[in-house]
């Protein structure tokens, strides 16, 4: 694996799968090797991931926010419905 994340068109026709070429999905890194690094949504339209810190010279600063009990905080910020 080369630490990118890569997609790919495909066909389905009756009981035929036809895959397309495989393309970058992303031009970043997702991981320097050894684990996962990413999770897919069930649904597969959402990817979590933490990029690589193998960049050569440069700096990277990862930053990550967790939102915790959102439905908590949305009705303590709204009024209540009559």
């Amino acid at each position: 694996m080369d630490g990118y994340i890569h997609v790919v068109d495909y066909a389905l026709s009756g009981d035929s799968f036809s895959a397309g070429k495989p393309r970058l999905w992303l031009d970043r890194r997702i991981s320097a090797g050894g684990g996962q690094f990413f999770d897919l949504a069930p649904d597969g339209k959402r990817i979590v991931a933490l990029p690589s810190n193998n960049t050569g010279n440069r700096t990277v600063n990862v930053h990550l926010t967790f939102l915790v009990n959102f439905f908590d905080e949305l009705r303590r910020r709204l009024p209540a419905s009559n």
